[in-house]
């Protein structure tokens, strides 16, 4: 019986012991670990005993925690869990969002700059399939953004002259949500940091 791979989003409420993970397969569900203690944001692989919501867990492993990025950064990561927490829907598979997050734990070092962050930021939005109305944000350089892989877009000079669109294209993206007031972490964006 193989493993499943997922991410923790969020825990609930300590008395009930139930969590929140983004799992590579299934999408976002609601689980019950067999142990008290899991780190909000780690990669961890278990199997499920029972498949249904809420979905048990058990033989949890740790596989990563993103050290680097949490210690760099710990608002932005936080930021990229709760978005992931209010803009996938259960069980509604993000195959693709897993992957990408997947790259803080792997290649923490590539993400370093407010720049690298809204990039990533804007392909995480592009991968739950959030896009800001309004012509805008039609711009082409944002399409062949869209196509391109986190790699590429990192690898490639990132041209700061865009940055305004960008933080209106992001903030955009937020405002659509109908929970938007809470959302505990949206300071990230409205900080100077990235305006």
């Amino acid at each position: 019986m193989k493993k499943n791979t997922g991410i923790i989003l969020k825990q609930y409420h300590p008395q009930n012991r139930k969590i929140c993970v983004l799992d590579k397969q299934l999408g976002k569900i609601t689980c019950i670990p067999n142990k008290k203690r899991v780190a909000t944001g780690a990669l961890i692989s278990y199997f499920i005993t029972r498949n249904k919501a809420p979905f048990f867990i058990d033989s949890i492993e740790i596989l990563a925690i993103p050290f680097d990025t949490a210690i760099n950064d710990i608002l932005f990561l936080h930021h990229i869990l709760e978005l992931c927490d209010y803009f996938i829907p259960l069980q509604s598979p993000s195959k693709e969002v897993f992957i990408l997050i997947n790259y803080l734990y792997f290649f923490p070092n590539k993400i370093k700059s407010i720049l690298e962050k809204k990039f990533f930021l804007f392909k995480l939005f592009i991968f739950l399939g959030v896009y800001p109305a309004g012509t805008e944000f039609q711009n082409p350089y944002f399409h062949s953004l869209a196509s391109q892989s986190i790699d590429t877009i990192i690898s490639n000079n990132l041209h700061s002259e865009i940055e305004k669109g960008l933080d209106r294209w992001l903030h955009a993206c937020i405002d659509i949500h109908p929970d938007i007031n809470k959302l505990k972490t949206v300071s990230f964006l409205c900080k100077s940091r990235l305006l």
